[in-house]
């Protein structure tokens, strides 16, 4: 027989609040429990689900882009920028003459990942200069 698991021990399982697993499944992100409401049972299934939508979660992934991954959408291409539009662009001092300019949202970017591409790209910057 397949383990199941009650709603508070998939919030064990997972560490995250009985309230955010619902909230889940009320998005779609998870599939709805099995049984009627009293008798509710979580399968593997449903743990491997919440946990692949906390990582993406924890990696900055918007829920809804995780909807979209989840249930196999792929995202259409960002159309063209046209005047007027508007952007949030980061723009990174590395020296003088040397900027980096990023558009983390369109680029996919988490914060996290960000600062990690930013580090990456410092380190490169001053192993350059430093073989000179």
């Amino acid at each position: 027989m397949d383990t199941t698991f009650t709603l508070d021990q998939l919030s064990a399982l997972t560490d995250l609040p009985l309230r955010t697993i619902r909230y889940y499944i009320q998005l779609g992100l998870v599939d709805r429990h099995e049984g009627d409401r009293k008798h509710a049972r979580y399968t593997q299934k449903h743990l491997d689900q919440v946990l692949k939508v906390r990582a993406m979660a924890d990696q900055g992934t918007p829920l809804e882009r995780i909807k979209q991954l989840m249930h196999g959408i792929a995202t259409p291409p960002a159309p063209p920028k046209t005047a007027g539009d508007i952007s949030v662009i980061s723009k990174v001092f590395m020296a003088p003459g040397v900027e980096l300019h990023l558009e983390p949202q369109i680029a996919g970017l988490s914060p996290e990942k960000l600062r990690l591409f930013v580090r990456s790209v410092l380190t490169t910057w001053e192993e350059i200069n430093a073989s000179e």
